[in-house]
Formats: structure tokens, C-alpha cells, sequence
């Protein structure tokens, strides 16, 4: 019984040491990266597709790199199913010829081979086809004894390449025949597995004998070259990221000992890997005007200058021309040219013309372009270097604008005036930053131009937004009437624009003397004047009256009131008496005097307030007007303005007087408040301004005094300001066009709209386009990810605002899986996954989201031996069988997995990012006492490791698995050794006791 235990545990140990070298063998293979050359070139021929699990993360990956380690000895065609077709190999059946007796993918056969380690159905690792291709590739022996040269050349104009063979018999037989196999193939696929990789070497079209219908037949004699030529569309071939399309048009030649319709020995392969490079182009082509500028006039000579390099492997010496030409729309009008020297690798040739522009047109806002053309090359691999062009700038005279005013344009002698102005470049040489103006005011009709008025002049906003502000401070002595104006504009290169000249644009009028009111910064308030008594009311200590061209002493005032008791214009003193205080409510009434006042050209009249009070009552001395920045607060002491005396006249202390608010004249600009005998005005926003009165009044008790306080309120320039939380986390969609109108969103407390300048920057430059007049953001993306987003805005003073927000580019949005442990889009119920069923799968849409357009793709692939056997697909959500191609249902070690697509109601693409996978097992029934979770083919209730299909027992409780245990050279019998010590003892007994009875 014992002996018969001890052989069923050897007998499991060699079973897991086996598995355990296989193991072993593919972990080697998988981390190597390099693989040892054959000393020949191999070639073999690949089947997969986009769905399936081995292709694209072994299969394809190990061709790949060993492409990669050893592009020039290996090469290969791969046959790549793309949206649930195979391409067209008519007229050859290359695809089941290939795959022959397989029973799934991946396949790949190396030399045309359908059996032994060189055919190969299933993969693992990525690197698992390198040990076949260092033990030859199943090549011919003879592959040494033959030579194959491609050549490509690409027609620019009929975008046809030309793709020519050379095959060299180098052996000693008299004659041989052979067999070319050649396939234009993508470089790189532009067709990608589901998981993102793309496969190399993706057949496209075949080239064929002459008939079109099978691999073309050459006997060849030692040493003596034979050529086929095709001529192919460009068009064949897609584009790849990272290779154009003619970079990604790859031929790929074998040749075989037989036809295409038998299995035969392939001689030995090429492709453009495996012949050196041929690479003459343009490194560098410039311009410069001979006078230095940056653009050209008509009659000025531009040097050109180019530089051509050899970038191939071997040295150059097939000539070729070197042309230049000038563009004219779509027309090249030829200049000159010169040949290509023989290049060695690396080296360049240089080649330098002069070039007379008298002959070109200049026009506004123009260039004129010089392409460099590379032709007649021989073998040259890459034609997108073969040409290049480069434009020089017109340079126009600029042209000026019709300057604007900023403000009143008729206005008194003496005054200030602004002008802005800008110009139109009328080229791309130049912007508003390399022009200068030249600005002129003359009376009108009378061209006597003069710029004596200028007193400052300054730019405002930027880059193509800048002004030219023009500050005039007139003369008070200047004649009155209709003044013109003129401006022109020099560029950088000494251009001046014609002189523009806008007839009567602003007026100067004589200043007429006035009364000052609240309005003016110059206003201290009313005089306080005592009843019955001449009061003389100096107008330097009250600025009642002002003439900004007249001194106050050549003013003649006059009134009819009786309170106006005359104007001395030597003390420069009103003097004036009121016969009594008009009461309101027991308080005095300011009163007021209608005087005229004439400068000896004009008279004006105007009413002055005084405020009448009896003695004894408390009096305010003139408190000036205040001015206060939008958005600021204001406090000031008013003790210093304040006096009392007593009902005989004698001054009091006016400490007790007690101070209050009578009125604000402007209480919506601010607020004002009193405490003690101090005074606190504060704005209310940061935006509003203007002049606010505040009419105060000081009593002590029985009698009172009111005056006023004017505050100006300035406006100081804020930046506009840009909401973008409207746009923040938006989705877009990848590579089609969002347009973002943010117009409602701008505001300017201080200009209009219209007159803010907008810019963006977004990363990378060109994805967001920006229309600086409609304010509309256009957005297009290639790649997709969370992008952000800045726009600034610009007044027209320069204050300026930056704000971003961010969006998420996606091609397409993300379905989950619904499951015990996530809440998710899409539910999954079956009949059964037992061995030998074919299962009945239902997915139900048990999310938010609106589905149609619905793709269900399902695999089975088999875990052990690496092979995905079954696929299908199924267009609704209803329940549907899914049959294994065997006919014989589900088997040891498959596994089904499920992929949806499907479009939502805002016509985003859906996807499962994640595939469903389900594991077959001997029983289904959750209920059963038979289940077999990991699918080892041991139920739960006999496995000691349930959820390990690589472990099934732990003879020795140590919670670490049998095979494991074995793989680390440990025991897996507690006392294992001992018990061995003990039957080798038994052993040598018995063996000794039949000796003896003998």
C-alpha cells in the first residue's frame, strides 16, 4: 500500500516538473530581446486579428521585435483582419494556405512550412518566434548562393512608385529556376488591434507575373542580374503615425524553388530594411534682401540660398539637378539650377543665386514665394525632402487712418484734447510696433502746419491693437475758429504714407468766466455771511467765479439784487449784505445773488449761494472739494473748518458743536457717515464714478450752520473681466470641430465690448483658433486628454485679464460592466458555461444611457493552449447562443469574452474598455457541490486551492501548493525524507535476507 502511494506522488511530481520546465522555457523566451542572427535572411507569413487576445499581445509584439533586433536578415507579410475582414488576396489564397490545417490564430509559418516548430499556431511572451529564426527559419541551404536589390522611386505628378527587383544567382549550377513572391505591404498597419498595437508588414496588394496570376518564373545563370519591374498606385498604401504614405509603402520579396499553389522552399527575402538607404535632400533653404530688411521694394536683390545633404548610408554619385523657382500662384516660373555633386554620407552641397525683384508686382499684404526642387535622383527613398520653399515679404508704404477724438471736440482756448490714431501696415513686414507718426494742426484753409501743441504722446494696448494717443494742450492765445488736422505714418524701412487730412476737426472757442458749482474740483462751498452786516467775500479764499483765459481783476461784475453791494477788482472782494435770515423751521435758508460777469468779449451769469446766518450761530470756513478713487473710502477731520462764538460775538470753542449729515446728493455712488467731528465717505463699488454733495450741518444746540462738501469720485481704468465657467469640464469630441461663442461673457465696466482685443494659447498651438471679432473659440483636437485653455482679454488702455478652463477631449466614452461589486452600465446573464454546452448569453442595458447602434463582439480562446478558436458578433441586446466552431461546445481551459460598441443619444461613441470574461468548468450551477472555479478539472470541495488552476494539493498543510513546493526543492510529505531513509532500509533488508538463503 505504501509502495503503491509513493509511485502515484512520483508519478505527479515528474507531471508538475514537465509543466514546470515549459514554464520555465517560455518565461526565458519571453524576456529575451534579442535574438541571435542565422547568418541568411528568413521570411515567413503571419494570420491575425484585430479581436483576438494571443495576436495582439504576443504574436504580433514578437514579430515586431524581432523585426526590430534584426531588420536586416528577417522579414515577413502579415495577413490582418481589420472591422471583421480579411484583405483581398485574389488571385492566390494566400490566407488558407497559410493558416492550412490550424484549427485558430494566431498562425505563423515560417518558409512556407505546415508542420514542425517552423508552423506555429498560438503564441505567448513577445518574443516567441526568436529561437526558429537562429536555428535558420526552415530556410533553403542554399540561401547564400542568391542576391536581391530593391528600388522604389515615387512619381510626384502621377503619384505612381515605381518598384523594381534585382535577383543575382551567385552559385555554380548552369541554370536554376525559381520563384518570386512579392507583396506591397503598410510599413506599419493603419489598422489597429483592439487594444491599440499595430501589426507591421500588413498585406495590401500582391505583385505578380505578367498574366496576373501567380508569383512570376525566372531561371537565372551564375552572375547575371535579372530586373522586374511594377508600377504601383501610392494610393494602395495608407499613412501611419509616424510615416507618410510613401514612407509606409513597403515591398517585401521572397524566392521559392515552386509556385504559389504548392508548399515549397523559400530561397531566401528581402525588403527595404535590408538594403542600404538612399536619401539625397533639402536641409536648408533661405532668403535674405541684400539691404538687410526683412521684406523687399520692386529693383531689390534677394540672395537665395540653399543646402542639400546626402542623409543615406552610402556615398551618392548619380547626380541629379538642384532647381530653383519663383511661385506665382500655382505656376513655377524657373529661375535657375545647377547639378549634384557626388556626396559622401553626411556631406552637404552648397548652392547660392541673386535674384532682381524689378519685374514683381508688389501688392498689399503679399509675399512673393522661391521653391527649391531636387529632381532626376537615382533611388532616392524619401521625396518629401526633395523640395522646399521659403517667401520673401512685400514691403508697402503704410497707410493712415482716420484719427478719432477722444473727447469733446469743440472746446475753450487752453483746454487739452486727445487724439488716437493708428495706421494699416499695408505688408507683413510691418505691425503698429515699427511704425512712427508725424502729427500737424493747422486753422482751417490756412495749411500753416504746426505740432508746437503736441505735449505728450503715448501708446495704448497691444500687439496688433496699439494706439497712438496724441495730447494737444491748445493756446490760450490762439485764434478761435476750425482747426484741421493731418497724420502720416514711416515704417521700419523709411516708407512714409501719404499725409491724411481730416478738414475742421475740433474747435476752439473763447472761455467764458462762470460761477463754479459742486461739479468743478475747484469748489470749496458756500461763504457764510452774517446778517445786517457788509461782508467782503474774497474770491482767492472762495473760488466763486472762474475765466481760464482772463484774470479775475479784468472781470466786470455786476448785479441788480439789492444784497449785492459791489466788486472791487483791485482786493478782488465781493462785498454784499443780506437784511435778513430766511427761515426753514427755525434754521436759516442759504440765499443767493443773480450777478453777470463780463471778460470784455463775452458775458455769462450765474447765481452765487451764501449761507445767511444771525450771530452766535456756528459758522463754516470754506472746506475744498475732495477727490476719491472708485472703489476707495475717505475720513477727514472737519474741526479746522469750524467756528462759534456766542450771541455777543465772542468766539466759543467749537469742540461742542455737534455735527451731522443733511443730505447726499449722490447716494448711490457713496455712503457717508459722521463720527465726532470727523467725516467718513465711502464708494460702493469699484465701478461707478462721478461727484457726490454732501450737504453738513454743525449746531450747538439752539442755532446751526450748513455748508458742503463736493467729492469726486474718480474713474480708475479696471481690466475687462471673461466668465469661462460656463466651458469648464466641457467634452469635445476627437478630431471634429467645437465652436465656443463666449461673447455674453466678456465685460468692461469702462469701455465697450467691441473695443477688447482677445487672444488664446492652448497646447498645441493651432488646436484653438480664435476670432478676435466674433469672439468665437473653433476647437479641434488629434489626441485625446483633459486640455486646458487660456484667453486674455486687453482694454484699449493695456489693463488686461487672464482666465483658463479646461475640457476633455475623448473619442469615444467608456461602458462598464454591472457585477456584484460595481454599479455599471451593462448587466450579463447565461444558461451555463459547463464543458460540452454552448451557452445562451443575454447583456441588458441596466444604465442611464441611451443605446443604439449595438455591436456585441464574444471570443473563445483556450487558456492552455494559447488559441483563439470561435468569434462572432451580434447586433442587439437580446439573448444569443454562443456556439464554439468545434461543434463539440465548450472545452477544458476556454474562456468566452464579450466587447460592446454602441452609439449614445448624443451620438458619442460607447465602448467596453474592459472585456466580460466567463471560464468553462465542469458545472455551472452555483447550487452544486461540484463546482470547479478555477477550471483545473478538480472540484471546489477536493481542490486545496480553488482559484489557482496551477495548484490542486497541500500534502503537507503549509498552506504553499505541491507543484510549487517541488519547483523550490522542498518536501511535500511531512517527514518525506525520513520516510524515504525508512524504504531504502526495507529494501536493502529483503535484498539481504534472500542472499543469505541462498
Amino acid at each position: 500500500m505504501i509502495l503503491m502511494i509513493l509511485t502515484m506522488s512520483f508519478s505527479g511530481i515528474l507531471f508538475s516538473e514537465k509543466l514546470n520546465k515549459i514554464e520555465d522555457q517560455l518565461m526565458e523566451e519571453e524576456t529575451k530581446f534579442f535574438a541571435t542572427s542565422p547568418g541568411h535572411s528568413v521570411f515567413g507569413e503571419y494570420v491575425g486579428a484585430e479581436w483576438c487576445g494571443p495576436c495582439m499581445s504576443s504574436a504580433s509584439p514578437s514579430l515586431s521585435n524581432l523585426k526590430n533586433s534584426n531588420s536586416e536578415d528577417f522579414t515577413f507579410v502579415s495577413f490582418f483582419q481589420a472591422n471583421g475582414n480579411y484583405p483581398d488576396v485574389s488571385p492566390l489564397d494566400r490566407i488558407d494556405h497559410v493558416s492550412g490545417s490550424a484549427s485558430g490564430i494566431p498562425v505563423f509559418s515560417f518558409a512556407d512550412r505546415q508542420s514542425g516548430s517552423c508552423f506555429k499556431v498560438g503564441a505567448a511572451g513577445v518574443n516567441y518566434y526568436d529561437s526558429d529564426y537562429s536555428n535558420g527559419g526552415c530556410m533553403d541551404s542554399d540561401s547564400n548562393d542568391y542576391s536581391m536589390e530593391i528600388h522604389i522611386s515615387l512619381n510626384e505628378s502621377s503619384q505612381q512608385v515605381i518598384t523594381s527587383l534585382d535577383v543575382n544567382y551567385l552559385g555554380s549550377s548552369s541554370s536554376v529556376t525559381v520563384y518570386v513572391y512579392g507583396a506591397i505591404t503598410e510599413k506599419v498597419g493603419a489598422d489597429a488591434y483592439n487594444n491599440g498595437n499595430r501589426p507591421h508588414h500588413n498585406f495590401r496588394q500582391w505583385l505578380l507575373n505578367d498574366d496576373d496570376d501567380g508569383f512570376t518564373e525566372l531561371t537565372l545563370s551564375p552572375n547575371n542580374i535579372q530586373t522586374l519591374t511594377w508600377e504601383t498606385s501610392l494610393s494602395v498604401v495608407r499613412s501611419a503615425p509616424g510615416y507618410s504614405q510613401y514612407e509606409n509603402f513597403w515591398p517585401v520579396f521572397a524566392l521559392m524553388d515552386g509556385p504559389h499553389d504548392t508548399y515549397n522552399s523559400v530561397i531566401t527575402a528581402v525588403d527595404l530594411d535590408m538594403i542600404p538607404l538612399i536619401d539625397v535632400g533639402i536641409s536648408e533653404f533661405s532668403l535674405m534682401n541684400e539691404d538687410g530688411g526683412l521684406g523687399f521694394q520692386a529693383g531689390d536683390l534677394l540672395n537665395l540660398n540653399v543646402e542639400i545633404s546626402n542623409n543615406g548610408a552610402d556615398t551618392y554619385s548619380d547626380s541629379g539637378l538642384i532647381s530653383i523657382y519663383l511661385l506665382e500662384g500655382s505656376e513655377e516660373f524657373f529661375i535657375e539650377s545647377t547639378g549634384i555633386n557626388t556626396l559622401e554620407t553626411s556631406e552637404t552641397q552648397e548652392y547660392s543665386i541673386q535674384f532682381d525683384t524689378s519685374e514683381i508686382s508688389l501688392n498689399p499684404s503679399d509675399s512673393s514665394a522661391f521653391r527649391v526642387i531636387l529632381s532626376d535622383l537615382e533611388g532616392d527613398r524619401f521625396s518629401n525632402n526633395n523640395y522646399m520653399d521659403t517667401f520673401a515679404y512685400h514691403d508697402l508704404p503704410p497707410v493712415a487712418n482716420r484719427p478719432i477724438s477722444l473727447g469733446q471736440t469743440v472746446i475753450e482756448r487752453g483746454d487739452v484734447i486727445q487724439f488716437e490714431s493708428s495706421a494699416l501696415p499695408n505688408d507683413l513686414v510691418d505691425d503698429m510696433s515699427t511704425m512712427q507718426p508725424y502729427f500737424e494742426y493747422s486753422k482751417s484753409s490756412l495749411s500753416n502746419w504746426d505740432d508746437s501743441w503736441i505735449i505728450d504722446i503715448q501708446t495704448v494696448g497691444g500687439g496688433q491693437n496699439i494706439e497712438f494717443i496724441h495730447t494737444l494742450q491748445t493756446d490760450i492765445n490762439a485764434d478761435t475758429g476750425n482747426y484741421d488736422i493731418r497724420i502720416k505714418w514711416v515704417d521700419s524701412s523709411g516708407q512714409h504714407s501719404e499725409w491724411l487730412v481730416v478738414e475742421e476737426m475740433f474747435e476752439l472757442r473763447n472761455s467764458i468766466p462762470r460761477v463754479l458749482d459742486a461739479d468743478d474740483t475747484e469748489y470749496m462751498g458756500m461763504p457764510v455771511v452774517k446778517v445786517e452786516m457788509v461782508e467782503k467775500i474774497s474770491l482767492i479764499e472762495w473760488p466763486l467765479i472762474v475765466d481760464s483765459e482772463s484774470h479775475l481783476s479784468d472781470l466786470v461784475i455786476e448785479s441788480d439784487d439789492p444784497e449785492f453791494y459791489g466788486w472791487d477788482p483791485l482786493t478782488l472782494e465781493m462785498s454784499v449784505k443780506f437784511d435778513r435770515v430766511v427761515w426753514d423751521n427755525g434754521n436759516p435758508v442759504p440765499q443767493g445773488i443773480f450777478i453777470s460777469i463780463s471778460d470784455g468779449e463775452d458775458t455769462n451769469n450765474g447765481m452765487i449761494m451764501f449761507n445767511v446766518v444771525e450771530n452766535g450761530a456756528p459758522r463754516w470756513s470754506p472746506i475744498p472739494s475732495q477727490s476719491i478713487n472708485e472703489g476707495a473710502s475717505f475720513s477727514m477731520g472737519l474741526s479746522e473748518y469750524l467756528s462759534d462764538t456766542d450771541s455777543d460775538g465772542n468766539f466759543v470753542s467749537p469742540s461742542n458743536l455737534i455735527i451731522s449729515i443733511l443730505s447726499n446728493s449722490n447716494d448711490s455712488l457713496v455712503d457717508a457717515s459722521i463720527s465726532g467731528q470727523s467725516i467718513t465717505v465711502s464708494t460702493l463699488d469699484f465701478d461707478s464714478f462721478g461727484v457726490a454733495e454732501i450737504m453738513l450741518r454743525a449746531s450747538d444746540g439752539e442755532q446751526f450752520s450748513d455748508t458742503s462738501i463736493a467729492f469726486h469720485i474718480l474713474n480708475v481704468n479696471d481690466p475687462p473681466t471673461i466668465d469661462l465657467s460656463q466651458f469648464s469640464h466641457s467634452e469635445v469630441k476627437l478630431n471634429e470641430i467645437t465652436i465656443f461663442d463666449f461673447t455674453e461673457f466678456l465685460s468692461d465696466v469702462d469701455d465697450p465690448i467691441d473695443e477688447i482685443w482677445t487672444s488664446v494659447s492652448s497646447n498645441p498651438i493651432g488646436a484653438v483658433t480664435l476670432d478676435p471679432l466674433s469672439h468665437e473659440l473653433s476647437i479641434i483636437y488629434d489626441q485625446a486628454g483633459t486640455k486646458t485653455i487660456t484667453l486674455s482679454v486687453t482694454d484699449r488702455h493695456g489693463a488686461s485679464t487672464t482666465n483658463s478652463f479646461y475640457i476633455s477631449v475623448m473619442s469615444n466614452k467608456i461602458l462598464t460592466w454591472d457585477d456584484e461589486y460595481n454599479e455599471g452600465d451593462l448587466s450579463v446573464s447565461f444558461d451555463s458555461l459547463s464543458y460540452g454546452s454552448e451557452p445562451i448569453f443575454e447583456v441588458e442595458n441596466v444604465g442611464d444611457v441611451e443605446l443604439s447602434s449595438i455591436k456585441i463582439t464574444w471570443n473563445i480562446c483556450n487558456g492552455v493552449t494559447g488559441i483563439c478558436h470561435s468569434y462572432g458578433t451580434v447586433n442587439h441586446l437580446d439573448s444569443f447562443s454562443i456556439i464554439p466552431q468545434s461543434g463539440s461546445g465548450l472545452v477544458n481551459g476556454d474562456y468566452i469574452t464579450l466587447d460592446v460598441d454602441a452609439v449614445d443619444s448624443e451620438g458619442w461613441i460607447r465602448e467596453t474598455t474592459e472585456k466580460a470574461k466567463f471560464y468553462a468548468n465542469k458545472d455551472t450551477n452555483p447550487n452544486s457541490d461540484n463546482v470547479d472555479t478555477d477550471g483545473d478539472g478538480v472540484i471546489d470541495s477536493l481542490d486545496a486551492f480553488p482559484n489557482d488552476p496551477t495548484e490542486t494539493e497541500d500534502m503537507d498543510g503549509n498552506g504553499v501548493g505541491d507543484n510549487a513546493q517541488y519547483r523550490a526543492g522542498q518536501s511535500i510529505l511531512p517527514g518525506f525524507s525520513s520516510l524515504l531513509g525508512i524504504v531504502s532500509l526495507l529494501g536493502a533488508a529483503i535484498s539481504i535476507s534472500k542472499r543469505q538463503k541462498t
